[in-house]
């Protein structure tokens, strides 16, 4: 098996930075690969040696984030009793790695109107980082916890409140540490979805 050495994990990471701060500055259309290498300090051969084209970039980019994403998500095994305080739990997790990480998290909500990646690409990204939200809901219909809405739909009106909420709170810095906000950015989530 090919290892990469550290010059060229480097690299390679230079370039996932270089991408995140221009594309978050710039949007994802406007920034083009010559852009990015040159904010990396590296030739453009070496962008198109690690990344064939900017949408694997942009994938690349993504599926790290995402990664980096569901690390923060503490597993747990599902109680009915507790589903409540269990969810309340990955929220304000997913919450507080979305403020620290502002940037990140508006790099994603340009990947979702991205077109250049398929819808089937970016769910599944989601279905492979994010698998404990559908076990999550799933185990709340199953014990008559959450509402027997489609499945689907479900999981993507929750990756929408997330967003929202998540945006205020960067919109709000005053009010991350707001007891009130978080209960009440919480408490809408919830009776979204409980019975």
């Amino acid at each position: 098996m090919k290892t990469q050495t550290p010059a060229r994990t480097n690299k390679k990471q230079q370039l996932l930075d270089s991408a995140l701060t221009l594309f978050v500055n710039q949007g994802i259309d406007a920034t083009s690969t010559a852009s990015i290498a040159k904010h990396a300090g590296v030739a453009n051969g070496t962008l198109f040696h690690h990344f064939p084209s900017k949408e694997a970039l942009v994938l690349a980019l993504y599926k790290s984030i995402k990664q980096d994403f569901a690390l923060q998500i503490k597993p747990f095994q599902l109680e009915a009793n507790q589903l409540k305080q269990q969810a309340k739990q990955v929220w304000d997790q997913a919450i507080e790695w979305a403020v620290i990480n502002a940037d990140k998290q508006q790099f994603c909500l340009q990947v979702s109107q991205y077109h250049q990646l398929s819808s089937q690409v970016k769910a599944q990204v989601l279905a492979e980082e994010f698998g404990y939200l559908p076990l999550l809901i799933d185990f709340g219909q199953r014990h008559n916890i959450i509402a027997n809405y489609p499945l689907q739909l479900m999981v993507d009106n929750a990756h929408g409140q997330f967003i929202s909420s998540s945006m205020y709170l960067t919109n709000h810095p005053e009010l991350v540490q707001d007891t009130l906000h978080r209960e009440a950015i919480f408490e809408m989530f919830w009776k979204a979805f409980s019975l």
